[in-house]
């Protein structure tokens, strides 16, 4: 016999988190018919469904098929009942990053706005904080926009890696808590089923090679591709993602600029191959979310609802590059006493988007990347699947 115990704490949670529509659901199994991420052999998401109903936290939680959906959301238009299980399992995932998350205090702010005053605190309290220490408030240079002039350089590198440097122990702690979670912790030697056959085969796994594999997959973005009722996804996503990694290898080149050059005052001109690509990487991303923003707000009834996770970081995410935008240009038009105001609202998005990434969508990247290396170990690919029926 199982013993089924519901957890109604966690249904309500999930209720709030996203997945208002769960109750529609009637299983008749529409969704795993119309998902074209869903393997054939225990197919997503009409499982996962049943599991969210019934509040089978644990075994929602300890569920890797959630980070295989895409939140394409055929499953969600095509569904009779309107119960939308595209939205369903964004809430699921939105329960793993603060199940799993370190400290989980943090993790709890994400889970409803009305912690959103405390999310918009906490930075600006910080921030404040590094202004207050002498030296990194300047009285800035009012004829030559020098953003350093304003705030000392030195001060923001060294509260960025301090910051880099937490995030990334809090990401790997939380990662390796659902790794274990799912049942990999002893990765290297794992077993796969050969459900034709019935038999097993041990294999030797290279963890951080399949993780850079999974990883890769995800940069190419190549499972959007398979979307049919949002192909616009692929595109949009695309052009954020990688307009962020240029922001990134534009402002490491401004650092090499800084200590490999020995260039003290940093005032790039709008033709330096950084600032080009740091434009470039500007547009990419205004456009991307732009595109997000008006499919999700004109076409809502086929692209899905966003849930509070999704607004606070789009909106975060939007907020920098616009304020990044308007730095730039009033910095060219030499207009000081706008540049500086909006330099310090641009430091504190920025702030605000990377301090808060193990908690936000930005999470996205690794909890996924695991569970790629997961479906990739046990067979869950469908294209792996399909290999397998050919051999």
């Amino acid at each position: 016999m199982i013993r089924v115990e519901p957890d109604v704490r966690f249904v309500k949670d999930l209720l709030k988190m996203g997945g208002a529509s769960l109750k529609k659901c009637f299983q008749c199994a529409t969704c795993s018919v119309v998902c074209p991420q869903s393997p054939d052999d225990n197919p997503f998401p009409r499982k996962e469904m049943i599991w969210s109903q019934w509040g089978l936290k644990d075994r929602l939680l300890n569920d890797p098929d959630i980070w295989l959906c895409h939140q394409c959301n055929d499953c969600s238009i095509n569904c009779p009942r309107g119960a939308k299980p595209g939205e369903v399992l964004n809430a699921v995932r939105n329960y793993v990053f603060y199940e799993y998350s370190t400290p989980k205090f943090i993790g709890k702010l994400f889970t409803s706005p009305l912690y959103l005053p405390i999310v918009l605190a906490i930075p600006l309290i910080l921030i404040f904080a590094v202004l207050q220490i002498p030296g990194v408030l300047k009285t800035p240079n009012m004829e030559h926009v020098i953003f350093g002039s304003f705030i000392n350089d030195l001060a923001i590198e060294v509260a960025g890696l301090t910051m880099g440097a937490y995030v990334i122990i809090v990401a790997l702690i939380s990662f390796y808590k659902y790794w274990k979670a799912i049942g990999m912790s002893q990765d290297l030697v794992f077993e796969v089923e050969r459900g034709i056959e019935g038999k097993t085969e041990q294999k030797v796994g290279g963890f951080l090679s399949e993780l850079l594999q999974a990883l890769l997959e995800i940069i190419k973005h190549s499972r959007f591709r398979e979307c049919t009722q949002n192909n616009y996804r692929y595109w949009a996503h695309l052009g954020a993602f990688y307009g962020f990694i240029l922001l990134a290898i534009s402002t490491a080149g401004a650092i090499v600029y800084m200590y490999g050059f020995g260039i003290e005052e940093l005032a790039l001109e709008i033709y330096d191959p950084v600032k080009i690509l740091g434009n470039i990487g500007f547009l990419f991303v205004f456009v991307g979310v732009s595109w997000i923003i008006y499919a999700r707000l004109s076409r809502s009834d086929v692209t899905g609802s966003p849930s509070y996770q999704d607004w606070f970081f789009i909106t975060d995410l939007y907020l920098v590059v616009i304020t990044g935008i308007l730095m730039e240009t009033s910095r060219f038009a030499g207009a000081a006493s706008i540049a500086y105001p909006i330099y310090l609202v641009h430091l504190y998005f920025v702030f605000m988007l990377l301090v808060y990434a193990p908690y936000s969508k930005f999470a996205h990247l690794m909890y996924r990347g695991l569970a790629y290396v997961w479906a990739k170990k046990t067979g869950r690919m469908p294209e792996l699947q399909v290999q397998e029926v050919q051999q």
